[in-house]
């Protein structure tokens, strides 16, 4: 079973964790960290890598993050 559906689970699952913490320990804006969990942006390669480092994610949890409805514009 995943521990994870999304973004949003792993920060509140690993401490409740502010926006800004995580934003801050991965080197990227706040603004940006909000647009990548809402699903508005993809985030780059980098920036997935550091939020799979910083939280201990399997490449598979990252993939179906990535991959979940929720990362994925609508249009």
């Amino acid at each position: 079973m995943d521990r994870y559906k999304t973004l949003r689970d792993v920060r509140y699952q690993n401490g409740n964790l502010t926006q800004k913490e995580i934003a801050e320990k991965i080197g990227i804006s706040i603004g940006a960290y909000n647009l990548i969990e809402s699903g508005k942006r993809h985030g780059s390669t980098r920036t997935w890598a550091r939020i799979q480092s910083l939280f201990g994610l399997t490449d598979a949890e990252v993939w179906k993050m990535q991959s979940n409805k929720a990362y994925k514009k609508e249009g």
